[in-house]
């Protein structure tokens, strides 16, 4: 019989922290991590936001006029 071994993950410092999102959302999050066998809903989250945050680009209001 094979041996279990635990891997040690590198812990990050998280915060645990309630939002609201809304429940056809989640079910695409869910459905993503499911079918591309991502580590986990929370990683994906993590990694969707910083993402989002380190891509924003925040338009001014004489901008939105223009458009």
């Amino acid at each position: 019989m094979p041996d279990f071994i635990i891997k040690n993950r590198k812990k990050k410092e998280c915060e645990q922290f309630t939002c609201r999102i809304e429940v056809e959302l989640l079910e695409k999050i869910r459905r993503i991590v499911l079918d591309n066998n991502l580590p986990s809903v929370n990683s994906f989250i993590n990694q969707s936001l910083k993402f989002s945050v380190d891509n924003i680009k925040i338009l001014e209001d004489s901008e939105e006029e223009e458009e």
